[in-house]
């Protein structure tokens, strides 16, 4: 049977419908895996980038073993593709300088004033929230964030609207890294960079994955 993956539907949820309809229970975790593995493939082609061999082998690797472990372990292989993508991605963006370059080499409130800039061009969700600043700086707008989030978003689906809230709460964190001159953790900076491009749960999952790790590396250096 052809194992049918997210690119062959129309959406994501059609896909995730299709998965715990059609998919024995005990296989959903590994199809859902597989899943993801097939859209980190398709970035790769949308990047004018091969597949990485390595990765290929791995894949084959995984396949064949039992089904806890190939789902474990195929998890871990996703992480890994995704961390390449985001340098990837990253690095492209920046010809004459690499994402990794910038954050090692810039002063960490530089690294935030360039992310900044970079997702108030690249990323709409990003922008909407800039957009709602300069309007209450501008007294342009009474409305509250929530209201003005819905009225722009009204058409567009909850995890877009969830995703511009987390967009808010990731320039707040950003504000507090930046006063304090704090570089941003390992990584991160990286990911971040690449947010706006996944579709679906998996960029409300990593967004809340980054939002955790900020969040965590302030708290530990105010309790240190």
């Amino acid at each position: 049977m052809t194992r049918k993956t997210p690119s062959d539907f129309i959406s994501y949820d059609d896909w995730l419908s299709h998965v715990r309809r059609e998919i024995p229970v005990r296989e959903q975790p590994y199809t859902l895996a597989v899943g993801r593995t097939e859209l980190f493939r398709s970035f790769f082609g949308a990047l004018g980038q091969v597949f990485p061999a390595s990765i290929a082998m791995e894949l084959e690797r995984i396949d064949v073993l039992h089904d806890h472990e190939r789902t474990a372990a195929l998890e871990t292989l996703n992480n890994a593709i995704l961390a390449n993508l985001t340098r990837l991605l990253a690095d492209q963006a920046l010809p004459n300088m690499s994402v990794s370059e910038l954050r090692e080499l810039a002063p960490p409130r530089d690294q935030i004033r360039h992310l900044r800039s970079h997702l108030a061009q690249e990323n709409p969700s990003f922008a909407l929230w800039v957009a709602y600043q300069g309007g209450v700086i501008n007294h342009s707008t009474t409305e509250d964030w929530d209201s003005y989030v819905l009225r722009e978003l009204v058409s567009e689906s909850t995890e877009k609207i969830e995703f511009a809230h987390a967009m808010a709460e990731l320039d707040k964190l950003f504000t507090a890294f930046h006063d304090e001159n704090r570089a941003l953790p390992s990584l991160s900076f990286e990911r971040i960079w690449f947010l706006h491009h996944l579709r679906g749960p998996e960029r409300m999952a990593q967004t809340c994955a980054v939002l955790g790790m900020l969040t965590a590396e302030l708290a530990a250096c105010t309790s240190a």
